[in-house]
């Protein structure tokens, strides 16, 4: 593991105190377990982008032969 500092804010500290002390787990893990779910949901909300981007291209690419004349 690499050692690295932060600084926060009073609430945030007070935010990290309470989970650590209700799931008896250190402050650092509280960090560490929240960067992990950070790091999975920013991947997932890139994925759902690239889909509706590739949707969004899709779309009006395709023409029909409908038409009445």
């Amino acid at each position: 593991m690499i050692r690295t500092q932060i600084q926060l804010h009073a609430e945030q500290v007070k935010w990290l105190k309470r989970i650590a002390l209700e799931k008896g787990i250190s402050m650092a893990q509280v960090i560490r377990d929240s960067v992990d779910s950070y790091r999975v949901y920013t991947e997932r909300v890139r994925e759902v982008n690239a889909k509706k981007k590739k949707a969004l291209k899709a779309v009006g690419s395709f023409t029909t032969n409908n038409e009445k004349t």
